[in-house]
C-alpha cells in the first residue's frame, strides 16, 4: 500500500514538473491534482470545474506522462484549431485529424499516429469513430479525453450521434481510460456521461460553479424597454465584454443599436459567411481591443480572453447549465466581472420555438419508424436521409432517431451511416414507443429547465447558492456580491 503511495505521489510531482516547465503553471489547483492522479493510476475520471479553472491542463499535463497517444474529443473544429496552435507554443506533441485535412495532411498525421508515443490527437467524436477499429486501434491509446462532455447529455439526443456511440468505441481502442470534462452538470447529466461513457467507478472530480470575481444580477425588462435598458447597461460597463441573444434577428437588431450609439461593437452568428464569423472572431481576440461581441451561443466555446469584462444575457438562455457556461467566460483573469441577465418572461416562448425546432418530437420518431421498417421487410440497409424524405422530418432529426433506436439494439450500423435490423420489425415498432416516450421525457426537461432560468432571474436570494443549489450543493454559502446579496 505504502509503494502504491509512493508511486502515484511520484507521478503527481511529474504532473507537477510538466505543468511548470511546459505550460507555465506554478501551481496545481487540488482539483486539477487529484483528477491527474486518478489519471495516472488507472482510474476513469469524471472532472466538472467552471470555465477558465484549467481543465484542459487536466488531459495536457497527464499525456506528456503516457508513452503513448491520448486521444482528445472536442465538439468543434475551430475549438480544436485553437487547441494545436497553443499546444504547439508550448512545444508539446500534437496532432489534429478531421473532416477539414487535405489528404496530404491527413496521409501525415495517420503516419505520425503509427508512429505511437507521446502524442495528444485532436479529433471529432464522427472521425474518431470512423477511424477507431483501424489506425486508432493499432496504437492503443492511453487515455480517451472527452472535451465539453455535457455535449454527449445535450446534442447526442439531437444533432450529434456519434457522441453516444463513444463508448461502445472504448473496446476497439484497447479499453483506455476515459478523462470526461466539463464546466457544468448536474447529478443527473454526470450518471448520463458516466454510463454513456462506460466508464468504471469513474472518480468524479466537482468543484463549485461559480468562481468568487464574477458578480452576478438579472434585471426584469419588459418588451420595448430592453434594447434601450441594455443600451444604458453596457455604455456603463468597462469593455470588452459580450452580448448573448438567443436569435440572429435580436443580434443584428442590438448590434445595430450599439453602432448608432457608437459604441464599439461587432456582431456574430450562424448566418453570416464564415470568412465573416472568423474576421469577427480575430478582431475581438485581440488583447488590445475592447469590442462588445453580440452573439447567438454559437459563439464562445474554446474562447479564451482572459479579460472580457462583462457577459449580458440580452435574451434568456435555454438552461441554467448553458447561462453558468456562457456567464463563465468573463474575468479568466480573476479581477472583477459583471454577468448580466436581462430577464423579459415573453422571451421563455422563444426558447421553447427554438427547443421545438431543434429536437426530434413522438410523432417525428413514429413517422420515421414507419418508413425505417419499410427497409428492414426488404432487407435492405438504409441512410437516415434516405429515410428523412418519406417521414418529412429533417435529416438531423432522422439520425438522431436511429441512433437512439440503435442504442435500444433494434439496428445496427452495418457501415458508416447505413443501418439494417437487428430485430424483428414487431420489436421495432415496440421500440419506437419507448423512444417516443423518452422524447416526450426530454420536451418535459426542457421545460424544467426554462422554469429554472425563470426562477433564477426572479429569486430575491443569493443568485450563487441558487446556482451551487441547483448543481448539487446542499447547503452552498451566500457570495455577498451579486444584486440580491447587495440589496
Amino acid at each position: 500500500m505504502a509503494r502504491g503511495r509512493t508511486a502515484a505521489s511520484a507521478n503527481l510531482n511529474a504532473a507537477r514538473r510538466v505543468a511548470k516547465e511546459r505550460f507555465g503553471i506554478p501551481k496545481l489547483h487540488p482539483e486539477q491534482a487529484r483528477a491527474i492522479e486518478a489519471l495516472l493510476s488507472g482510474r476513469d475520471t469524471l472532472v466538472v470545474m467552471p470555465t477558465g479553472y484549467g481543465k484542459s491542463l487536466i488531459y495536457q499535463a497527464t499525456a506528456l506522462l503516457f508513452d503513448r497517444p491520448t486521444i482528445v474529443v472536442s465538439p468543434l473544429i475551430s475549438l480544436m484549431r485553437d487547441q494545436e496552435r497553443k499546444l504547439r507554443e508550448r512545444g508539446a506533441p500534437v496532432v489534429r485529424i478531421d473532416s477539414t485535412l487535405r489528404a496530404t495532411t491527413r496521409r501525415q498525421v495517420l503516419a505520425r499516429l503509427g508512429k505511437g508515443g507521446s502524442l495528444i490527437v485532436l479529433t471529432t467524436p464522427e472521425t474518431l469513430e470512423s477511424l477507431a477499429g483501424s489506425t486508432l486501434a493499432e496504437v492503443k491509446p492511453a487515455m480517451l479525453c472527452v472535451d465539453e462532455a455535457h455535449c454527449i447529455s445535450e446534442w447526442g439526443h439531437d444533432f450529434r450521434p456519434s457522441y453516444l456511440r463513444l463508448g461502445a468505441l472504448r473496446t476497439p481502442l484497447g479499453r483506455p481510460v476515459v478523462l470526461a470534462l466539463t464546466a457544468t452538470a448536474t447529478p443527473r447529466v454526470r450518471k448520463d456521461i458516466t454510463d454513456r461513457l462506460k466508464m468504471k467507478k469513474p472518480v468524479e472530480v466537482v468543484a463549485p460553479p461559480h468562481r468568487k470575481n464574477l458578480r452576478l444580477s438579472a434585471n426584469v425588462v419588459w418588451g420595448d424597454d430592453k434594447i434601450t435598458s441594455a443600451a444604458r447597461l453596457i455604455r456603463r460597463l468597462q469593455r470588452p465584454g459580450i452580448v448573448y441573444c438567443a436569435t440572429t434577428k435580436a443580434v443584428d437588431q442590438v448590434a445595430s443599436a450599439l453602432a448608432r450609439a457608437q459604441i464599439p461593437s461587432a456582431r456574430y452568428h450562424g448566418k453570416m459567411k464564415a470568412a465573416e464569423r472568423a474576421s469577427t472572431q480575430r478582431k475581438f481576440m485581440k488583447p488590445t481591443r475592447r469590442l462588445v461581441m453580440v452573439a447567438t451561443s454559437a459563439f464562445g466555446m474554446g474562447i479564451d480572453k482572459p479579460n472580457i469584462r462583462y457577459i449580458v444575457h440580452y435574451q434568456v438562455p435555454g438552461s441554467l447549465e448553458q447561462y453558468v457556461q456562457e456567464a463563465g467566460r468573463a474575468g479568466r483573469d480573476g479581477k472583477r466581472s459583471d454577468c448580466v441577465l436581462l430577464f423579459d418572461p415573453n422571451d421563455l416562448r422563444i426558447q421553447e420555438h427554438l427547443q421545438e425546432k431543434g429536437r426530434s418530437n413522438p410523432a417525428q420518431a413514429r413517422r420515421i419508424v414507419d418508413a425505417l421498417v419499410a427497409w428492414v421487410d426488404e432487407g435492405k440497409p438504409v441512410k437516415p436521409k434516405e429515410l428523412a424524405l418519406p417521414a418529412r422530418v429533417p435529416v438531423t432529426a432522422a439520425r438522431a432517431v436511429c441512433a437512439q433506436l440503435e442504442e435500444l439494439g433494434l439496428i445496427h450500423m452495418v457501415k458508416r451511416g447505413e443501418y439494417t435490423g437487428r430485430a424483428t420489425t414487431r420489436r421495432i415498432r415496440a421500440g419506437a414507443t419507448d423512444l417516443a416516450a423518452r422524447l416526450e421525457t426530454r420536451r418535459i426537461q426542457d421545460a424544467r429547465h426554462l422554469q429554472t432560468i425563470a426562477a433564477y432571474a426572479e429569486t430575491e436570494d443569493c443568485r450563487s447558492a441558487f446556482i451551487r443549489h441547483y448543481f448539487g450543493e446542499t447547503r452552498p454559502p451566500k457570495c455577498g456580491i451579486c444584486d440580491s446579496c447587495r440589496r
